[in-house]
């Protein structure tokens, strides 16, 4: 709680051996850098806002999404949504966290194939062009960066840092 710049977000725990565990790897899904201001948070609760007075405004902003307990459809679903109100395209940079317990639940044998939740992501930004990087230390998880929204940031996919710019206080 300073008035200095708050800077980059934690990187991923090192475990002993000073790797880091599978599922905290930093994932590029599309190099380069973004500049805005912070807009976003819970997938699930982001699209519910959509054509409501308080609809996020992406323009420009640096989109951060996280999730919890949900499916890889019905993520791909949200995201969908997302895009087809232009909310992905509108967006300078895309800053995604942890998305925890997020995998098919059920085997149908009816299903002739289940789409992994990387698959959903690469399928719905990489297209877009935009700086997105994955598995950022933020969501449900005990390591979480608390990201305020409205400081401006900047994500740089390829050496893969979240930084903020700004303090969180004046």
């Amino acid at each position: 709680m300073t008035a200095s710049a708050i800077g980059e977000i934690t990187k991923p725990p090192p475990t002993p051996e000073g790797t880091v565990e599978r599922n905290n790897r930093l994932i590029t899904l599309v190099p380069g850098r973004a500049t805005g201001p912070l807009v976003g948070g819970n997938l699930t609760l982001v699209t519910n806002l959509i054509g409501t007075p308080y609809e996020p405004d992406t323009r420009g902003r640096i989109l951060f999404l996280e999730e919890i307990d949900e499916e890889p459809y019905r993520i791909d679903r949200m995201l969908t949504q997302l895009w087809l109100a232009g909310k992905l395209q509108d967006a300078a940079g895309i800053a995604l966290g942890h998305f925890i317990d997020c995998y098919p639940k059920e085997f149908r044998a009816s299903f002739p194939q289940t789409i992994s939740l990387e698959n959903v992501l690469r399928d719905r930004f990489i297209p877009l062009g935009k700086p997105t990087l994955y598995n950022l230390m933020f969501g449900h998880i005990r390591e979480n960066a608390v990201l305020p929204i409205g400081a401006t940031a900047t994500l740089d996919a390829t050496p893969k840092t979240l930084a903020i710019n700004e303090s969180a206080v004046e």
